[in-house]
């Protein structure tokens, strides 16, 4: 007769298993570093100045027709119909039912008697006889090993900042009623996007590449009706630049404290390298 002790088989699985699992998880794992580029924007190759201006583009606009508007619209008149009322008001009456109430009796009710339930007596249950523990040993755990693998250097990139000159050229223009236009807009998993519109009194388009460089311009119709254009570039490190052909004329006030601020700007820089 095989007599087994309650437990004992299942615990030495329970063991085996606790064994084999520890053993798999302290393995020695693996580092493994992920290359990343590193992007320069070189700012100081660039000479152009902040803003810039362009002359305006070639485009003419045709005449829009005009409108008059000093004579009134005339308005038709409107027949105008009479409808009597009478002075007669709807009577309503009401009729509530009288709450005296009573309830008739209900004869041969006889009061039934409620039955008496006695409990019968519960036989105890057996104590069950109280079960062996098994206890298992601890397997010992090894100190885990953690390997290096040895990396190429990280490339660095370095790129020439961007001049709101060579930005792309927007769509003209146009004053045509209904206009004819459209739009576009597209990106990557890299974080560069292109996007742009045409057709009607302003048009935009504008880039930007996986370096964080955007470049792009836009054309409009002022209330004059000249057509203007604006480019614009910006990088890190850069800030932002624009070429403009709406850009104001200095006055000779303005010219002045501008021609000030640059020597100024420009002796401190040389104190700033000297004490260097």
């Amino acid at each position: 007769m095989d007599q087994r002790v309650p437990g004992l088989y299942d615990g030495s699985c329970g063991l085996v298993l606790f064994s084999v699992t520890v053993t798999c998880c302290v393995a020695a794992p693996v580092q493994q570093q992920q290359q990343k580029w590193t992007a320069y924007i070189f700012p100081q190759g660039t000479t152009s100045p902040g803003l810039i201006t362009i002359p305006l583009p070639s485009i003419t606009l045709p005449t829009l027709p005009t409108i008059n508007t000093q004579t009134k619209p005339t308005v038709a008149n409107i027949p105008t119909v009479s409808v009597a009322v009478g002075d007669t008001k709807p009577v309503i009456s009401l009729i509530i039912p009288s709450t005296n109430l009573r309830a008739a009796p209900f004869p041969g009710l006889v009061p039934v008697p409620i039955p008496v339930v006695k409990s019968a007596r519960v036989a105890p249950s057996p104590v069950p006889a109280p079960a062996l523990v098994v206890k298992s040993i601890p397997a010992a755990v090894p100190t885990p090993v953690v390997q290096t693998v040895a990396v190429a250097p990280v490339p660095v990139v370095v790129a020439a900042a961007p001049e709101p000159l060579a930005a792309p050229e927007p769509p003209m223009p146009s004053l045509s009623v209904p206009f004819v236009g459209g739009q576009f807009h597209s990106q990557d998993e890299a974080n560069q996007y292109t996007f742009g519109h045409w057709g009607g009194p302003n048009t935009r388009v504008e880039v930007k590449d996986s370096l964080d460089r955007v470049s792009g311009s836009f054309a409009y119709i002022n209330p004059l009706g000249d057509v203007h254009v604006r480019k614009y570039a910006a990088a890190p490190g850069m800030g932002f630049k624009v070429a403009a052909s709406d850009l104001p004329e200095d006055t000779p006030a303005v010219a002045q404290v501008k021609a000030t601020l640059a020597q100024v700007h420009a002796e401190a820089k040389a104190r700033s390298s000297t004490s260097h």
